[in-house]
């Protein structure tokens, strides 16, 4: 086997110029020693300084601009080419001079002139289409880390592409199982065993049956976990049928709607009390077959003024009764209110077409009553309760 012809400046050179010229792509022939000695009208069109004459790890940093920690790793490949230690190097980079410009570049060995064949195609379009597109998956990464709810997407598999932090802190007894390619149902059987959900305690295998019917049916949840937040998911099906999942933490709605339903509980608890207050505060009886007492105990405020005269028109229509009596031996004070009261009700009781009696004066109470000036009328009175009744038993 011949040994491959040395390059130089003579005829290989000059064909090699005239063949790259014929490619539409941008290209440079470089020499055994790595330099630059002929380029095409592509390269030309690329590069204002094209590198003519200089060294391949030159040319490249010269040409293209380079980070810190990527630099070093090409320039050892560069050498290496050089050496024959690699028979080709492939890299991407920005063009150094403006516009913004990318280029992927293709270094491999040339057999016939023992030289080097650099090849370049401008990426520009894809490069600014992927940095555009990585800059939307920032910016969607950075919202949905924003929320105040916990967001996961799983593909048509039903394995995990992403979740937010929310997603994690709100699962967090297994949230180190959250990686991306994990599959829902380990997710959750794992979860399920691990305590962060009381419901499955001792039955794991249906709970997690029955969860997985809710997931593919898409069915909205709430869930108490472990440490008593209560956890809303509603789950969504997406175009290529994958699922995205929002989780929400509903407990203090949950601890409002619980207080409000005792509050409702307590509201309903106070009401029948007053009911039974004022059905104790105005105790009717039957002691005959027309004769009602209703014995007086207590203050008598208008609120409570209101009842009895309500109540004791009512028990009158009702019972078809024709005389109450109205005793007054347990009201501690009489004044103008409770006196306006009794003639209230004796005034009530004559329309219906009944009689009221009036038990239970002491001394006091009269004095009271004659101090007030107050007019009893047609009220018919006895000392108490006993006299009262022996009265209505003759009537």
């Amino acid at each position: 086997m011949s040994e491959p012809m040395p390059f130089s400046d003579s005829e290989p050179t000059a064909t090699l110029g005239t063949l790259i010229e014929l490619l539409p792509e941008p290209c440079a022939v470089l020499d055994r020693d790595g330099v630059i000695r002929a380029i095409n009208a592509p390269w030309r069109d690329v590069f204002f300084h094209t590198g003519l004459g200089l060294g391949v790890e030159q040319a490249c940093a010269t040409l293209f601009h380079w980070q810190s920690e990527v630099w070093p790793g090409l320039a050892g490949e560069l050498r290496d080419l050089l050496a024959a230690r690699l028979d080709r190097v492939s890299f991407e980079a920005q063009i150094a001079e403006p516009p913004e410009r990318w280029a992927s570049c293709t270094l491999a060995t040339n057999p016939t002139t023992g030289g080097l064949l650099w090849q370049l195609s401008e990426v520009t379009r894809w490069q600014l289409a992927e940095s555009e597109t990585q800059r939307l998956y920032q910016q969607f990464r950075d919202a949905v880390e924003s929320i105040s709810d916990g967001f996961a997407v799983y593909d048509a598999e039903d394995r995990l592409v992403f979740c937010n932090q929310r997603y994690r802190a709100i699962y967090a007894q297994h949230a180190d199982l959250m990686t991306p390619g994990r599959s829902f149902a380990e997710i959750l059987r794992i979860g399920a065993q691990r305590g962060q959900h009381p419901a499955a305690v001792g039955r794991v295998d249906e709970w997690v049956a029955g969860q997985l019917a809710h997931h593919q049916a898409l069915s909205s949840l709430e869930q108490q976990l472990s440490d008593g937040r209560w956890i809303r998911s509603t789950e969504q099906r997406t175009a290529d049928g994958g699922i995205v999942g929002i989780c929400t933490d509903i407990t203090d709605q949950r601890r409002a709607e619980q207080l409000r339903r005792q509050s409702e509980l307590q509201d309903e608890l106070l009401r029948a009390q007053e009911a039974l207050l004022s059905e104790l505060s105005t105790p009717i009886l039957r002691i005959s077959a027309q004769t009602l007492v209703l014995p007086l105990i207590g203050a008598i405020d208008s609120s409570r003024a209101q009842r009895v005269v309500e109540s004791l028109l009512e028990a009158i229509s009702a019972q078809a009764a024709s005389l109450v009596i109205l005793d007054i031996t347990g009201v501690p004070v009489v004044d103008t209110q409770v006196a306006n009261v009794l003639l209230q009700c004796g005034r009530a009781v004559r329309l219906l077409g009944a009689r009221m009696l009036l038990t239970g004066i002491r001394p006091d109470v009269a004095q009271t009553i004659v101090a007030l000036g107050i007019d009893l009328g047609d009220i018919v009175t006895r000392a108490d309760l006993q006299d009262g009744i022996r009265y209505a038993l003759r009537s």
